[in-house]
């Protein structure tokens, strides 16, 4: 599987920063998944994306931004097939993790892993993105329900009597001839015959399943994950939520969802499940953290970390501003991170600096570890000086030998970034030799993290607690918040001794917006029109009749409106397969779709159905309606 290098950069989504190392954990799981992908095909299952997959695929074309694990779904024959013969299906490398395999396993689902144990091979290290690690993707087994009440309150009933029985043994390490009385009920119900001297719990949990199973589709209504309905009688679908399906974008592969996901979505996670919500806490997040801690203390394995020294902080009587005149040199190693540094050069200039950028060549270095290539970014010089009037671009690195009166930086990792390398001139302490005051703007700043954001909190410390952040005189950031939370991961980091430090240390630029003037709050605006396949799936004929509705309001509206209308890739050809007679009457509509080329930036709102492009609206602030089909 072939990644982009900038796929396993820091990254910002959903105001939610993504370091590499959680970008490693991604590729080495979206391998595995394109893997059994590859397989359920050859092989003629079928499989769906589910909870956190599906909710990603849909909300974010991806992962969840503070997720980490792959969910996915198949029913139960599809699954009981794959398990018992995932050996002749999948790369050798592949084993799955289940009750049958693993006696401690407690879950009734099962677990595909790309090893049974640590590798540090250089094949397995290249596939998996450097990670020596087992990683896996959960796979849960969809069952079925009649619309006979008798018949299958008789079968919860059976069902509980050994799920009480298997989770005795499995949670209570309740001996066997304690639970005499409730195995010869067992016995009694299923005209079954449990051995007393070979593995109970094994025969119990294999009997749970042909319960879960005993429903056969053709001959069933709804479809469940089984011990979830157990719970909550309302968690079902009708069959045919899980009958087809449609392959839509997961990052940079695809992945197959129910064509009624927006129904299926709605049940799980509520009408809402659009609004992106950071819920859950960080006690097993990230996954791939005890990992590297066993991989420290079992095998000395131990990715290259900066270590706090005091020796480090700058020289509090060094002298600043020696320079000639004021000077200020912006030292950037991509462009994107530059967006950051933006107001600040925009202040140096407004306070009388002579202002240079000074873009300087970054280095890729594989995943694995086993190669560095320069890295092909070709911007112009106009991106840097758009709207900073009186800045110069500069490539010429002679420029900090004039020591200029301020460096201001935003590589901040030396040579500990696993991802991304500079030249050693633009390390920390090289340049602050060059200079009267270092100052560093960190590349990519959430906008708020709240103290209770757990999981956000969590990953702080491998891009907060940086070479530059010690050896710098001076943090930039955007908000009294973010000043908050970097205060408390340095602190963590060094030590309370050192607490007024980074309070003295970190200062705060507030991000000024101008009023839009007259001319610009009359200006037509432009609306996001989109559609996907689940209002077909849900509405039939009235999806297009909505459709058709929608346009004729936006007509209504034109002197006002410009609509760029998209819709779910290959939407016409899942039509005509699936819907041939919808399909009719919507090509036979001459909707006008749009192409792909408007920058969602220059878009001013969103309309319509569930797509990754409502996170992005909202995350940039501005209007989403969904479309309802009444």
């Amino acid at each position: 599987m072939i990644f982009p290098h900038s796929f396993f950069e820091d990254e910002i989504r959903c105001d939610f920063l993504i370091p590499s190392m959680i970008k490693r954990s991604w590729a080495a799981q979206l391998e595995i998944l394109a893997d059994l992908d590859a397989a359920c095909q050859k092989a003629g299952l079928s499989y769906y994306a589910e909870w956190g997959t599906l909710l990603g695929a849909i909300r974010h074309g991806g992962f969840i931004p503070w997720d980490d694990d792959l969910d996915v779904c198949m029913k139960r024959k599809d699954y009981e097939y794959l398990v018992s013969n995932v050996s002749s299906i999948l790369p050798d490398n592949y084993s799955i993790v289940s009750y049958r395999s693993n006696r401690d396993f407690k879950q009734m689902l099962c677990r595909i892993v790309s090893s049974d144990h640590y590798r540090f091979d250089p094949e397995y290290m290249k596939k998996y993105s450097g990670l020596p690690v087992a990683l896996g993707i959960d796979i849960f087994p969809l069952d079925f329900l009649t619309d006979d009440e008798e018949y299958e309150k008789d079968r919860e009933e059976r069902v509980r009597l050994v799920y009480e029985a298997v989770n005795e043994i499995a949670y209570h390490d309740t001996p066997v001839k304690a639970l005499e009385r409730r195995l010869c009920e067992i016995e009694a119900r299923m005209h079954v015959k449990i051995n007393r001297n070979g593995d109970v719990l094994f025969q119990l949990r294999q009997l749970l399943e042909k319960l879960f199973g005993e429903v056969d589709e053709k001959d069933a209504k709804y479809v469940t994950l089984y011990p979830i309905w157990m719970g909550s009688h309302t968690y079902m679908f009708t069959k045919d939520h899980y009958t087809e399906n449609i392959r839509v974008p997961f990052e940079n592969m695809t992945i197959p969802v129910p064509v009624h996901y927006n129904e299926i979505l709605t049940q799980k996670y509520g009408s809402s499940y659009l609004t992106p919500v950071r819920s859950g806490g960080a006690h097993d997040y990230p996954y791939v953290e005890n990992h590297i801690n066993v991989l420290r203390e079992h095998f000395g394995f131990e990715w290259p970390a900066y270590k706090f020294s005091k020796t480090d902080l700058p020289d509090q009587n060094r002298s600043i501003f020696k320079g000639d005149g004021k000077t200020c040199v912006f030292i950037t190693y991509s462009a994107k991170a530059f967006s950051n540094m933006r107001s600040l050069v925009r202040k140096y200039i407004d306070d009388g600096y002579e202002v240079r950028i000074l873009p300087i060549p970054k280095y890729d270095i594989a995943p694995d570890m086993s190669g560095i290539t320069p890295s092909t970014e070709n911007v112009p010089d106009e991106y840097f000086t758009d709207g900073l009037e009186g800045a110069e671009v500069t490539y010429d690195p002679q420029i900090l030998g004039s020591r200029p009166s301020v460096i201001v930086t935003n590589y901040p990792y030396d040579e500990y970034n696993l991802i991304t390398a500079v030249d050693k001139t633009y390390y920390s302490k090289s340049l602050r030799s060059f200079c009267d005051r270092l100052v560093y703007v960190p590349p990519f700043e959430a906008r708020s993290v709240t103290a209770s954001d757990e999981r956000a909190i969590k990953l702080m410390p491998s891009y907060v607690c940086t070479a530059l952040a010690t050896v710098c005189d001076e943090i930039v950031l955007h908000s009294q918040q973010m000043k908050d939370r970097y205060t408390e991961c340095l602190t963590a980091f060094s030590g309370d001794t050192y607490k007024q430090v980074w309070e003295d240390k970190i200062s705060v630029l507030e991000s000024s917006t101008d009023e839009a003037d007259g001319e610009d709050k009359n200006r037509k605006r432009s609306i996001m029109f989109y559609i996907g396949i689940s209002i077909f799936a849900e509405n039939k004929i009235k999806a297009i009749d909505k459709i058709k509705s929608s346009f004729e309001l936006f007509d209504d509206n034109k002197e006002h409106v410009d609509v760029v209308y998209r819709t779910q890739a290959g939407l016409k050809n899942v039509l005509a397969d699936m819907y041939p007679d919808l399909y009719e009457k919507y090509n036979a509509c001459d909707f006008r779709e749009s192409d792909d080329t408007t920058d969602i930036e220059n878009i001013d709102a969103y309309y319509g159905e569930a797509s990754p492009y409502v996170s992005q609206f909202l995350d940039a602030g501005k209007p989403v309606m969904i479309m309802k089909c009444l």
